[in-house]
This record gives C-alpha cells, structure tokens and sequence, in this order.
C-alpha cells in the first residue's frame, strides 16, 4: 500500500536538516567564538575554531606576552565552554540570527607535528600557515552541542551531528550565492518573502519580536542568513516582523553548478508564480 504524503513530516525533516547544517557552519567557523575556562573564571576571545579532516571540533590561537590565560595553558584536559554567536549578514540589522553553546575538554597538541596529523582546514589551517609553530592548536571533545535560532533550543548528540569540515567547492558555490542575493534588489526580496506567506514559492514564516534601538528604522525587508538550503529575510510591516525562508530545494535540476541557479530561477519564476495566481 503506498503512503500518502505528509507534508508536515516533510517540513519538520526539512527544518531539522536546516538547524543541524546551520550548527555544523558554526562550529565550522562562521561567527564570533570565545572560549571560556568555567573553573579558572578565564575567557579567550582571540580564537579561532573549525572542524578538522578528522572530524573534530578545533581551536587554535596565538599566545602573547600580554596574554594571563593560565587556566588555559594546562598540561591536563581543561573543561571549557565554548559560546557562538551568528549575527545577520545585514550589517544593519540588530538581530543576532542564532549561537552554539556546548560544554567540553580541551586538549592541547603537544608539537606541531600532531596538529598536522589533524588534517586542518579553514581558518584554523590558515592561522597556522600564517602564524607557524607559535599557534597553539587543540582538540575539544564533547557530548552534546545546543542551537539556539527563531525556532528554539536544539540539542544534537555527536550521533546526530556530523562533524564534517566544508568543501572548498561548497564554500565557493555559497559565496556565488550570498553575491547573488545581496545583489537582488530589495523589492524583488520583499516580494519573495510575500511569495512565501501567500504560499506561492517553498518555506516557512515565523513571526518575531524584535527590538530595535531607539530611533532606528527598519528596512521593510533585510537579509539575515545564506545557506545552501535557501535564503532567511526579515520582513518589516510597521510593528509586525518575521524571519522568512525561502527554501532553494527542488529549484536545482541535475546538471546545475549549484545553489546560485536556484536562486536565480526563483527571482525569475516568482513574478509567473504571482500572476498565476491573480
């Protein structure tokens, strides 16, 4: 017997692929990071962290003669907590769009030669090319990473995340397609967002409360997050603002270079979607 589709299991399955890849950017490297020694009440913000080729959670920094970091600097395992926070891609906008908290130990590598054997990516790798033997690297080990976004609290065991570091193919298609959408001009992106909340084009609306500082004004819509899911505005109407995702799946045929394409037919199909429902 065949089984009739459920289009709320479809989104819920949706929204929980959104989260964990929104997760996995920032523990990746997206955002702001400090890393805090809770016992020794020391916090360090010059970090930078990724995940390496061997699947861990890494972070790396450059001590300074300046620095009094002694809880960190500990032949043992330190217990750490490390704080993430993602901010919109509109530098305009006060909204901070999501953060990772996660409680862990961090190990220190003994030499260089066992942070090589890390496989390091990103910018951790490029700290280390830029810096040399002075970079101090480390392994944080944990159990369990929260997401905290518009939707809520999400908790993610180290089976139900991943720890894969991103493709330098996957980074340059989501920089084509952050171009691309910042490109977009803003009353082609107000009507995508309305698109969504009529039903017109795939996604989901979640209203919000928002304060802004006194005086500002909001745009009526701003972009808040990019990802190869889709694409998060904020839509403004007077008192009223919610987050709005436009999702690029289904958007992409076999044989596309990537989410970028997606994009563009969907600014291009949006005003046919409308009219055909006129």
């Amino acid at each position: 017997m065949t089984q009739a589709h459920d289009p709320f299991s479809e989104h819920a399955d949706i929204s929980c692929q959104r989260r964990r890849l929104l997760t996995q950017r920032l523990l990746r490297g997206e955002g702001a990071v400090e890393v805090t020694a809770y016992r020794a009440g020391q916090t360090l913000s010059s970090a930078v962290r990724g995940i390496s080729g061997t699947g861990q959670i890494v972070v790396a920094y450059v001590p300074t003669l300046a620095d009094s970091l002694s809880g960190f600097l500990m032949d043992d395992d330190v217990e750490v907590r490390l704080d993430i926070t993602q901010d919109a891609a509109d530098l305009l906008l006060p909204l901070r769009t999501a953060s990772v908290h996660l409680l862990g130990t961090l190990r220190w590598c003994r030499d260089a030669a066992e942070a090589a054997s890390l496989d390091l990516r990103g910018r951790v790798a490029e700290l280390v090319a830029d810096v040399g033997p002075r970079v101090q690297v480390g392994v944080v080990e944990t159990d369990r990473v929260l997401l905290h976004d518009c939707t809520g609290v999400t908790a993610f065991c180290r089976h139900t995340l991943p720890l894969v570091p991103e493709s330098d193919e996957s980074s340059h298609e989501l920089s084509a397609l952050v171009d691309a959408v910042q490109a977009t001009a803003p009353e082609v992106l107000a009507d995508l967002a309305d698109a969504v909340e009529m039903g017109l084009l795939p996604g989901t609306v979640t209203p919000l409360n928002l304060e802004t500082p006194a005086g500002m004004q909001l745009a009526p819509v701003h972009i808040a997050d990019v990802d190869e899911w889709g694409v998060t505005l904020l839509r403004v109407r007077g008192e009223a603002t919610a987050s709005v995702h436009i999702r690029l799946a289904g958007w992409t045929p076999a044989g596309d270079a990537g989410p970028r394409e997606a994009w563009q037919r969907i600014v291009t199909a949006m005003p046919v979607e409308a009219a055909a429902h006129l």
